[in-house]
């Protein structure tokens, strides 16, 4: 028990250690910016993100670490084309400043809506309908699919074949002993709005129990991925929507 409470003491401090650093590094770079930054001012007024440091397999990030341009939507406010990402660890939207590797950090709260390479996601925020945090939206009818993504900082493990437990990364060094390991939760939001949590392909089916032939048909002949979920709940969604 000792050992185990050591070992995530350790990982704490290892990750506070590189967001000072990281915090004392880019303060300048982010005052000068919000001092000339206009009308996009207002996105930069978060605090700086965090910059791991760190090593560690996998990476805390939703999809990739690298920033992809896109469309926020921030307390209202429609901001275009700008460098954006999504920490899973932290669940904050991260919003680089162009040409430096700083980005501040906002809360879900502050985030209405996403947009990256036609992917929308929304920010939930602690009173919403929803655990707070980042979702991306499948679906365009009444009926959605709401997608969470959490990544959490662990000691790294091996099984009897030598491949990691948690997010797998296709740079997997041995002599790191922490990695990020990755969840995802899945909720159906029916046409009243109303959110539950499914597993599993069948679970999402019964919300259409008088259609779940026709839908279960129109998925086979879209011939998609069987082991693609999110693909299956996104056709599951616009034949439902038809």
């Amino acid at each position: 028990m000792k050992k185990a409470v050591l070992l995530t003491l350790s990982s704490v401090f290892a990750l506070s250690v590189g967001c000072l650093s990281a915090s004392a590094q880019g303060q300048a770079e982010l005052e000068t910016f919000q001092a000339t930054a206009g009308e996009r001012s207002v996105i930069f007024r978060g605090k700086q993100a965090a910059r791991y440091s760190f090593p560690a397999n996998g990476h805390p990030y939703w999809t990739q670490p690298a920033f992809e341009t896109g469309d926020i939507v921030i307390e209202g406010n429609l901001y275009r084309d700008v460098p954006l990402n999504i920490d899973a660890h932290a669940q904050r939207a991260l919003v680089q400043l162009e040409g430096s590797p700083v980005s501040v950090a906002l809360t879900p709260a502050q985030v209405s809506s996403i947009t990256l390479d036609g992917r929308r996601f929304v920010g939930v925020g602690p009173d919403g309908d929803l655990p707070e945090g980042f979702y991306e939206v499948f679906g365009q009818g009444s009926e959605q699919v709401y997608k969470h993504i959490f990544k959490r900082l662990e000691n790294s493990v091996t099984n009897a074949n030598g491949s990691t437990i948690g997010y797998y990364d296709e740079n997997y060094r041995p002599d790191v002993v922490r990695h990020f390991s990755y969840f995802a939760n899945y909720y159906f939001r029916d046409a009243a709005g109303q959110f539950s949590p499914f597993k599993g392909k069948s679970a999402l089916l019964r919300h259409f129990p008088d259609r779940k032939r026709e839908i279960r048909r129109g998925v086979n002949a879209a011939a998609i991925d069987r082991n693609d979920f999110d693909a299956f709940c996104k056709a599951v969604l616009n034949i439902a929507a038809q």
